[in-house]
């Protein structure tokens, strides 16, 4: 078998398929929908971009950060865009981030090709990287040009530092500052590259690296007007170390999160056990590498080695940060699927060191046996977590036709300065020629939904007693409105979905109907029917009559049910 796996032809077959089949997943389920934050990263940056005057105007919108990020890498591409096209398209940026994961593929490759590693040793690592897991990275543009791209810039500026000359040192230089500007977690790459420099004893290099870091970082913060708590972080990491570093073990392990439709309590056992041996793995190569440089007990590391202590670093570092800052608001962010590359690429770092530190007589067992193991992994998160991605490519359709037909969905409450302002780049984006938000948002028949009336509400009359017509439950909480059904057989395809109908004289929305999810142990037993939690703060105050709007692909229908429910 190992030998099967190392001829070319069938290496290089077996590294393009999964490659193929990540690409067909995402050409067939991408959408050409802006959410919340990519309003403001990608309209109004160009908007204002367009309209500075100045050198200095320009950079302003360049580098406005946005939260606590600046995103000058994204900035630059969605600018590029413009030129190219004269408009915007969400879905064709998703696609060039989504590029980034094959260049962050081809710089493992070429690393490992300058170590000698046979063919086989490589055959894990689109299998990791071209996954359905980090769905919702995949999925939204600017969580591409930002997450995954900050991972490509700084392993492209430590591929460049890696090498031991001149030339390869200024492309690192400018690469790192590109990386710095391009999201707040770039400043990591300064000590993790002087860490690389330290190792190899590239001492000159460490004074002007340290020196430009240290202007980076400056220029990072420099009129920098946000702060997002991280005084409360640095608390609540002192008050819950166990927690904090149970939820950093999490987050590394996320790559074996298999099961997303489980609750998060039920998600963190296995992810908790891969972490420990990746990070055990990477800890143990890390500190023998360096006490190796300290003693000077053997030569200097290999490009190989460099690289990857670098990447490594990072990464951790990343984990280690998100861990500290982020799970105070929600502890389920460590399997947060936006997130997990940062565990795939983590996980195809570990596996070239383990592959660089086994004998040959190893490598010829344990290697096809990793690569059938990734692979039964790859095939089957596909089947967990396309209908995730199915689920929220149906979930944003239904908002974009409440932003379209009542102009909120897309980001901000009702009457909120943030709805009207999306609603004005919206406009503006129209007047432009640049976008227009997709026409129609689900289906060809839905401005039937707009303009045909429901029957008049009838005193005791019960709409369950149709055949097909599921019995609702209807609740208020202070800030939704949960309706539940026990309809038996409730699934959602490409072309298959329930949407709840909120229907008032004046408005119309729609909120997507959510398979039930399992209550127990059992990963694909869930109890029948489906959930709908409608945001009061999305609609209108008034009285709607609720119906039901099916689409299938033998045909779209309306049902109209007798409930009303009002919404102060």
């Amino acid at each position: 078998m190992y030998q099967l796996l190392n001829r070319p032809a069938v290496a290089i077959t077996l590294m393009l398929l999964p490659i193929a089949g990540f690409f067909v997943y995402f050409f067939i389920l991408r959408y050409n929908i802006p959410w919340f934050d990519e309003y403001e990263n990608i309209p109004y940056f160009l908007q204002r971009f367009l309209a500075a005057t100045t050198v200095q105007e320009k950079l302003d919108a360049l580098l406005r950060p946005n939260n606590e990020h600046r995103v000058l890498y994204a900035r630059l591409v969605v600018y590029g865009q413009y030129l190219l096209t004269g408009g915007l398209n969400f879905a064709n940026l998703m696609l060039w981030g989504n590029l980034g994961l094959v260049v962050i593929f081809g710089l493992l490759v070429r690393t490992a090709q300058r170590q000698r590693l046979p063919l086989a040793a490589l055959l894990p690592l689109p299998l990791l990287l071209f996954t359905a897991q980090n769905y919702l990275l995949t999925f939204t543009a600017i969580y591409t040009l930002q997450y995954l791209a900050i991972i490509m810039l700084v392993m492209a500026t430590f591929y460049a530092l890696a090498r031991p000359t001149w030339p390869r040192f200024g492309l690192a230089i400018g690469l790192g500052a590109l990386a710095t500007f391009s999201m707040g977690n770039g400043l990591l790459l300064w000590p993790a590259g002087a860490v690389m420099l330290l190792v190899q004893r590239r001492w000159p290099a460490i004074g002007v690296w340290l020196a430009v870091g240290a202007v980076s970082i400056w220029g990072y913060f420099s009129g920098y007007p946000v702060q997002q708590g991280n005084t409360e972080g640095f608390a609540y990491v002192l008050a819950h170390p166990g927690q904090t570093m149970a939820g950093f073990l999490i987050f590394a392990g996320s790559v074996l999160d298999i099961f997303p439709a489980w609750a998060i309590e039920k998600r963190v056992y296995l992810p908790f056990v891969g972490g420990l041996a990746v990070v055990g793995l990477l800890a143990v190569w890390i500190i023998r590498l360096l006490l190796w440089q300290l003693k000077r007990t053997r030569p200097e590391p290999s490009f190989f080695e460099t690289f990857l202590l670098g990447c490594a670093l990072f990464l951790l570092a990343n984990m280690g940060l998100i861990a500290v800052f982020r799970i105070r608001f929600y502890f389920g962010i460590v399997l947060h699927s936006s997130y997990r590359t940062y565990s795939l690429v983590l996980w195809a770092v570990a596996w070239l060191v383990l592959a660089g530190m086994l004998p040959q007589t190893r490598r010829a067992v344990l290697m096809p046996v990793a690569w059938s193991l990734f692979l039964t992994l790859n095939l089957f998160t596909y089947f967990t977590y396309l209908p995730e991605a199915i689920q929220r490519r149906k979930h944003l359709q239904g908002l974009t036709f409440n932003q379209k037909y009542s102009q909120t969905g897309l980001g901000g409450l009702r009457n909120s300065a943030l709805s009207r302002w999306i609603n004005e780049l919206n406009a503006t984006m129209h007047q432009r020629g640049w976008y227009d938000l997709p026409r129609p948002a689900i289906a060809p028949d839905e401005t039937r939904l707009l303009t045909e009336l429901p029957p008049p509400v009838i005193a005791n009359q019960d709409t369950t007693n149709a055949a097909d017509a599921p019995k609702l439950t209807i609740i208020q909480h202070p800030d939704y409105v949960t309706i539940t059904s026990d309809e038996p057989g409730y699934w959602l395809g490409m072309n298959r979905a329930t949407y709840l109908i909120f229907r008032s004289p004046a408005h119309t929305y729609l909120m997507l109907a959510e398979p039930n999810r399992p209550t127990g142990w059992r990963p694909f037993s869930a109890m029948p029917g489906w959930l709908v939690p409608m945001p009061k703060g999305m609609v209108q105050p008034g009285q709607y009559r609720v119906g039901l709007y099916r689409t299938a692909p033998t045909g779209n229908r309306i049902e109209w049910r007798n409930e009303v429910v009002v919404v102060e």
